[in-house]
């Protein structure tokens, strides 16, 4: 089973190698077109599910996290390229970010058992 901490540091990896990637994209933007947003959505999908994953017990931190990361990420590309994206751009990068978490949720309730309680006498 993996730790709680080792997923962690996986899920704060991805969402940096993520902020890493969008500095280092300068022209990739023009290369794939309007694809480019369902790789973004696809990439957010994976770093909702990696952090809900990681933080089975707060979902409420799981989502904030995930708002931080996609204004992150958003400011990013306008450090990059200069240019703010179009309100589409924010919506497409929340939507896959929340389809994450919500698989990230069902993966979660799979993977761990469920608690047992003892019974008090």
């Amino acid at each position: 089973m993996i730790s709680g901490r080792f997923l962690k540091i996986i899920a704060w990896g991805y969402i940096a190698a993520l902020v890493a990637v969008t500095f280092a994209h300068l022209n990739w933007q023009a290369e794939f077109g309007n694809p480019f947003n369902m790789y973004r959505a696809g990439a957010l999908c994976v770093a909702g599910m990696l952090a809900r994953l990681a933080y089975p017990q707060s979902p409420s931190f799981t989502c904030l996290l995930m708002i931080g990361s996609v204004s992150t990420l958003c400011f990013s590309h306008f450090l990059a390229n200069g240019s703010y994206g179009s309100p589409m751009d924010i919506i497409v990068a929340m939507t896959g970010a929340l389809w994450g978490i919500a698989i990230g949720a069902m993966l979660s309730k799979l993977i761990s058992p469920t608690s047992k309680r003892t019974a008090l006498y």
